[in-house]
């Protein structure tokens, strides 16, 4: 198993840098690497020490050395996890740890801590709300020991598991929500972060009432989660958090091992196996699935950190005799750095902290997986390729766009090798070719590109139309601004890169405007739509404001379920609040039918950012128009097609008339609900006070008629 044969990347990835061609191409993966598209800082790669549950072996000096050096051999992780115990006295269990940690990591070094019961709740208990800050007290006098240890805590988190609860504390999501609105703030007492409890099972419900609550979420810095309901066979899906990444949360992936039944330096080995992560089954025991496990995290996730549990353990990242006796582990094996601390190595020791992950192929081909890095100085890109296929070898050209790279260090770990460093390699015209060859009968592996880089500099975005959009003035939805390059110049999200006008089986209304974007523009009979719009998808206009003051805003759009929202921000902070768009379909039960919502918004003089954030599914859009001044009047009321003369500007109404007037409110089948007199009148407000149940009016006076929708 610790045999090293020669190099697994093949002398031919040279040569092919070197002429820039790859005879038989078609046998080969392409990646492209794109630096100047940018998506997370890096913060690091950890594990944890708990000398309670470890029977005080948690992490010696020689271990943190070789866990916490960045040298050969070593694994190069910088964070810490440590336990709050729910006694003082325990305090200092793990502080010789963490100094030892602290000084093999250096300055990149990153402590944070976790209580999983206190003297308010054990195992199986809620903590009583009129305990609270006693809590957080407890919690509070445990960084200060920490400080005074002179290893600080970076960050706090607010409990573990709150979903695993027969073994500790237990949490309900409203819990949660009260406890971070009221008192997670006060945690921050001596500089710590706030990290959030960290569900078990990646529990979207354990966070969503938060993320939805801005006030609440500006109280954590960190998402923390376990990735314990996921492995191998878990869909790209359950990674993804939707409003995590429209709230541009901070996330750390704070608990996981692949599995624990098995020896660390298994590398492939079919077994019964069974734990708290994964069913009792026989099954394949891939030490891979680590290398697939972090990917999976950074790349499809957008976590920040990853940090494995207990690093000195019999299936950790440093060897370990196995306490349960299930296993033999041979004794030269112990104090070693295992195949799964190597694995974890191709990524701790070259994404260093404050890196940025940049665009890649993420996976240009079945069991091929790529992510790519920029480290924080910017002086390299780091490319991270994982080969998951056991039975063959693969080869792979990386194209490095915006980035000027002329060589990459390669470093591998597979069944015969510890992330060992095969050779340097010439990239010409911004290409190299890699052989993932493993040199071994099992072909996966995982290779590591380093390569020195000087980095082109971005490219701003363009309005559209070649200048700023006028306010007052009509902005149409699909005239968002030309995309630059780097994060700031990014001027759309769509969470795929169809259109889905072109791509569905009707493509009656395909559109090719804005084409080479693939956001979902329909061909109306009216003009272009973007439509299709989903949760956490998001459009940016570069607009002028003539002057500060009061505007209205009206919106034309159009949904078939009730609850499809959005809102509207400027320079990145709300000028609305989260617009819930009316039921408006027809009785074809499609998106024809548009109706308007109107907000009242404050603006600022000068050129501003203005960003269209969808906030729930299923909603199209067509413009918005920008009046000067509160309320003001709808200059393209809605016209009934039915009857072209009846010009009904829908939602919030005034009929600016002189003197009292009578109005009558009929449902949409022709059924008087009642009668109001009144002077110049905001009908919305009249109107739903008038009737009982939410839904579409016809309010009628003398003066006109109008189209109310009330959402009581």
């Amino acid at each position: 198993m610790w045999n090293r044969n020669c190099s697994c990347v093949g002398k031919i990835a040279s040569l092919f840098g070197v002429l820039g061609f790859f005879a038989g191409s078609a046998l080969a993966s392409t990646v492209t690497v794109d630096a100047n598209t940018e998506y997370q800082v890096i913060r690091g790669f950890g594990g944890m020490v708990h000398n309670e549950w470890q029977g005080g072996k948690g992490l010696s000096d020689a271990d943190a050395k070789l866990a916490f050096g960045t040298g050969d051999g070593q694994i190069g992780l910088n964070t810490l996890r440590i336990p709050v115990y729910g006694n003082s006295n325990s305090f200092n269990k793990d502080v010789a740890a963490a100094k030892s940690a602290k000084k093999y990591a250096g300055n990149d070094f990153i402590l944070y801590a976790t209580p999983w019961t206190s003297n308010y709740a054990g195992a199986g208990q809620h903590i009583a709300s009129s305990n609270y800050q006693k809590y957080v007290d407890h919690l509070n006098s445990f960084a200060e020991y920490m400080i005074n240890q002179g290893v600080p805590l970076y960050a706090l988190s607010i409990s573990n598991e709150p979903d695993w609860c027969g073994e500790w504390a237990c949490w309900s999501a409203d819990e949660i929500y009260n406890f971070t609105r009221d008192y997670a703030a006060k945690m921050r007492k001596h500089g710590t972060k706030v990290i959030s409890t960290e569900s078990f099972a990646y529990a979207k419900g354990m966070y969503d009432k938060v993320l939805k609550d801005d006030n609440v979420l500006k109280n954590w810095d960190i998402l923390g989660a376990h990735f314990y309901a996921s492995e191998a066979y878990t869909a790209d899906s359950w990674f993804q958090y939707s409003l995590a990444d429209q709230k541009n949360v901070e996330r750390w992936m704070t608990e996981h091992y692949t599995e624990s039944q098995g020896s660390g330096n298994y590398w492939r080995k079919i077994m019964n196996t069974g734990d708290q992560a994964n069913q009792n089954k026989k099954d394949t025991v891939r030490a891979m699935d680590v290398a697939y496990d972090i990917h999976r995290a950074l790349a499809i996730g957008n976590f920040n950190q990853y940090t494995w549990w207990y690093i000195r353990r019999c299936y950790g990242l440093i060897m370990e005799t196995d306490f349960s006796n299930k296993l033999s582990i041979p004794s030269n094996e112990v104090g070693k750095v295992s195949k799964r601390g190597y694995i974890m190595s191709q990524f701790a020791r070259f994404i260093r902290p404050g890196a940025v992950r940049v665009g890649a192929t993420l996976k240009p081909e079945t069991d091929v997986h790529a992510s790519a890095y920029k480290s924080a100085n910017g002086d390299s890109v780091i490319v991270v390729l994982l080969n998951r296929d056991a039975r063959n070898a693969k080869t792979v050209t990386v194209n490095i766009k915006g980035a000027d790279v002329k060589t990459v260090r390669a470093y591998m770990t597979s069944e015969n090798k510890n992330a060992e460093y095969l050779d340097e390699y010439d990239v010409v015209n911004g290409s190299v070719t890699i052989k993932m060859e493993s040199g071994s009968s099992n072909k996966d592996c995982i290779v590591t590109l380093v390569g020195a880089a000087a980095f082109a500099p971005p490219t701003p975005r363009e309005p559209f139309k070649g200048e700023a959009l006028a306010i007052p003035g009509k902005i149409q939805a699909e005239d968002f601004d030309i995309p630059g390059t780097g994060n700031a110049n990014k001027t759309f999200y769509d969470t795929d890169s169809e259109n889905h006008s072109c791509s569905d089986t009707d493509v009656s209304e395909c559109s090719d405007y804005r084409k080479d974007t693939g956001v979902d523009i329909y061909k109306k009979s009216f003009g272009n739509v973007v439509g299709y719009n989903r949760n956490g998808e998001w459009l940016e206009y570069t607009v002028k404001v003539a002057k500060s003051g009061d505007y209205t805003m009206f919106a034309y759009v159009a949904s078939n379920n009730g609850t499809a929202s959005f809102q509207l921000l400027m320079d990145g902070k709300a000028i609305t609040d989260t617009i819930v768009a009316p039921a408006t379909t027809s009785s074809e039960g499609n998106f024809d039918s548009f109706d308007k919502i109107q907000r009242n918004v404050t603006l600022t003089e000068g050129e501003h950012i203005l960003r269209f954030q969808v906030t729930s599914d299923w909603l199209d859009v067509d413009y918005f128009t920008f009046v000067e001044g509160k309320d003001a009047t709808d200059p393209e009321p809605v016209v009934d097609p039915e009857d072209p003369e009846d010009t009904t500007s829908i939602v919030k109404v005034r009929f600016d008339v002189a003197g009292e007037q009578n109005y009558s409110v009929f449902d949409m089948n022709g059924n008087l609900m009642g009668s109001f007199k009144s002077e110049s009148v905001d009908l919305q407000n009249k109107t739903a006070d008038l009737v009982k149940a939410k839904g579409s009016y016809l309010v009628k006076s003398v003066s006109g008629s109008a189209v109310v929708n009330v959402t009581k």
